[in-house]
C-alpha cells in the first residue's frame, strides 16, 4: 500500500497538465500578469523598466529562466521568477505576446 501512494504521488508531482488550447494558456498568463503589470507597462512604454510585452515566446521564457536561476541580476525580477513553473513562464509569454506595442 505504502509503495502504491509513493508511486501515486510521484506520478502527481512530475506531472506537467497542458492546456487544452493556446486560448487557455493566453487567458492563464492574463490571470497570472498582475505581479507583472505591476512594474511593467501594458502599453510597451519604457519608463526605466523594460517593455515586456510583443516579445518572442522563446525569449521571454528564456529571460524568465535566467533570473529563477540567478543567471541576470534583479533582486525584483528573481523574486517574481523564481517561484514560476516553466509552464507560468510559458502562459505568460503567450500571453504578452498578444499585446502589441503602441508606438
Amino acid at each position: 500500500m505504502r509503495l502504491k501512494i509513493l508511486f501515486a504521488a510521484a506520478v502527481l508531482i512530475t506531472a506537467n497538465p497542458a492546456f487544452a488550447s493556446e486560448d487557455d494558456k493566453i487567458e492563464y498568463g492574463e490571470y497570472l500578469s498582475g505581479s507583472c503589470v505591476t512594474c511593467h507597462q501594458l502599453s510597451g512604454a519604457d519608463n526605466g523598466i523594460p517593455a515586456i510585452v510583443g516579445w518572442d515566446k522563446e525569449a521571454f521564457v528564456e529571460v524568465l529562466l535566467s533570473y529563477k536561476t540567478k543567471e541576470r541580476e534583479n533582486k525584483a525580477m528573481q523574486t517574481v521568477a523564481i517561484p514560476l513553473s516553466r509552464e507560468e513562464m510559458e502562459a505568460l509569454a503567450a500571453y504578452f505576446a498578444t499585446i502589441a506595442p503602441k508606438e
